[in-house]
């Protein structure tokens, strides 16, 4: 039986089952800290989070709300207070005075790349947004 025992120890010591990694999502999570709101009123890409040099902009989520009958928004990032040169983060989402868009997990799930600016694109002047963040 103590055979056993070492073969089976010396056996989880030099696999990889022992030692996988999780490779299903990052390690350590990141957990977000920080809210940044934009009222209504802008229809144009407008900057909810200013890029710093060096830091990446970690999304945990948002509620965004519109006292329209319709509308939508699209959240992107880029450089400058307009988000210049712009990237999708999150694509086209549909929004109306019934139903506000809400997403939060907690945990960051999406990265803006280091000193680029997260902005919102609403299409109409009633949608506000509120987005929960962290950066460093």
């Amino acid at each position: 039986m103590r055979k056993l025992i070492i073969a089976l120890f010396l056996w989880l010591a030099f696999t990889n089952a022992a030692w996988a990694e999780n490779v299903f999502g990052p390690s350590a999570q990141v957990l977000c800290n920080k809210v940044a709101n934009v009222a209504a009123g802008p229809t144009t890409a407008t900057q909810i989070v200013a890029g710093v040099a060096g830091q990446s902009i970690f999304v945990c989520g948002w509620q965004i709300t519109n006292t329209g009958a319709t509308g939508t928004f699209t959240l992107i990032y880029g450089t400058g207070t307009t988000c210049t040169s712009p990237t999708t983060l999150v694509t086209v989402q549909n929004i109306t005075s019934t139903a506000p868009s809400t997403y939060n997990v907690g945990v960051a799930q999406m990265q803006v790349p280091a000193g680029a600016t997260l902005c919102v694109t609403p299409s109409v002047a009633t949608i506000a947004t509120t987005i929960w963040f962290s950066q460093f």
